[in-house]
C-alpha cells in the first residue's frame, strides 16, 4: 500500500480502547489528519511516548483514507518541547492554541502558514512571561483567521471622512456606513477605535519573536497599571473573542479561561 511521509504537530489525544489512542495531527502537506495509534499506552508498545500535545513528529501514514481516518505506520519525534510541561501557564496557552487549530483546520487541505505559525508559537511560549503569552495568543488568533481566509476586512470607506472610531459588522466582517450599509436587518455591530485594526495589521506583518522583542522594549502601561505594550491590545482581545465566536462557532469559555489563567 502507498505510504505518505510528512511532518506533523500533535493537536490532541483521545482514548481509543484500553491501550490505544486516537491522535489528531496538523500535517505540513495534508492538513488535519486523524490516526488510530494501537498500543500507544501499552508498556512495550512501539508507539509508547512517541507523541503528545505539542510534539513535532515525522509520521509515515498509509495513503488510504477511511472516513477521514488514516492508519499510521511510523512516528518519530523531532521536537518534544519538554519545557511546555514545566510551565503550567505555557501548557495552558499551548493546549488552547492546539484546540483552536483542531476546530479550524480542514482534513486534506494543506495550510503551510497555519502549520508554521502554530509551530512558532509552541516553540516560543516557554520563554514568555504570562502577559507575553497572552499577547502571543492574540498574535496566533489574528494569523489563524488570516490563514483560513476568515480575517476581518478593516478597509475603511473612501467616501467617509476620517474618524478615530468606526462601526463594524461582526457577522459580515467589515465596516458599515451610509455608503456601505449592512445587508442584515439587525446586524450585531461593534464600535472600533483605529488602534484595533492597526494592531491587527501589525500582528499579521510581524514574526512572533520580533513582536515580543518590540513589546519588551515598549514597557508601556495603561491607566490601570496593566502592561500594554501596544495601544489597543485590550480592545483587540475583546474583538477577537467576539469575532472568533461568530465566524468559527466557538464556545467562548475555553478562550476566556486560558487568557484569564495567563494573567491571574
Amino acid at each position: 500500500m502507498p505510504l505518505l511521509k510528512d511532518e506533523a504537530l500533535c493537536l490532541a489525544l483521545r482514548p481509543f480502547g484500553k491501550t490505544s489512542q486516537m491522535v489528531v495531527w496538523l500535517t505540513a502537506r495534508h492538513g488535519l489528519v486523524t490516526t488510530p495509534v494501537k498500543g500507544a499506552q501499552r508498556p512495550k508498545g512501539a508507539f509508547l511516548g512517541r507523541c503528545d500535545v505539542g510534539y513535532l513528529c515525522e509520521v509515515v501514514l498509509y495513503a488510504r483514507e477511511r472516513g477521514g481516518v488514516r492508519n499510521i505506520r511510523e512516528c518519530t519525534p523531532l521536537a518534544l518541547r519538554e519545557r511546555l510541561r514545566g510551565d503550567w501557564r505555557a501548557a495552558v496557552a499551548a493546549d488552547y492554541a492546539c484546540d483552536l487549530t483542531l476546530r479550524t483546520a480542514q482534513p486534506g487541505m494543506a495550510n503551510p502558514a497555519l502549520f508554521r505559525d502554530l509551530g512558532e508559537l509552541l516553540e516560543t511560549l516557554p520563554d514568555c512571561s504570562p502577559h507575553e503569552a497572552s499577547l502571543a495568543l492574540l498574535w496566533f488568533e489574528s494569523r489563524l483567521l488570516h490563514a483560513v481566509g476568515l480575517g476581518p476586512d478593516f478597509t475603511p470607506c473612501a467616501r467617509c471622512p476620517a474618524t478615530p472610531r468606526r462601526l463594524f459588522s461582526v457577522e459580515e466582517g467589515r465596516f458599515v456606513c451610509p455608503h456601505h450599509p449592512s445587508r442584515l436587518r439587525t446586524p450585531p455591530t461593534l464600535t472600533l477605535h483605529d488602534d484595533i485594526p492597526a494592531l491587527h495589521r501589525h500582528f499579521l506583518g510581524r514574526p512572533l519573536a520580533r513582536l515580543l522583542a518590540e513589546a519588551r522594549a515598549a514597557d508601556r502601561r495603561d491607566d490601570l497599571g496593566r502592561p500594554e505594550p501596544f495601544p489597543g491590545v485590550f480592545g483587540l482581545r475583546r474583538f477577537l473573542g467576539v469575532f472568533l465566536s461568530a465566524h468559527l462557532d466557538l464556545p467562548p469559555g475555553p478562550r476566556r479561561t486560558a487568557l484569564d489563567l495567563l494573567i491571574s
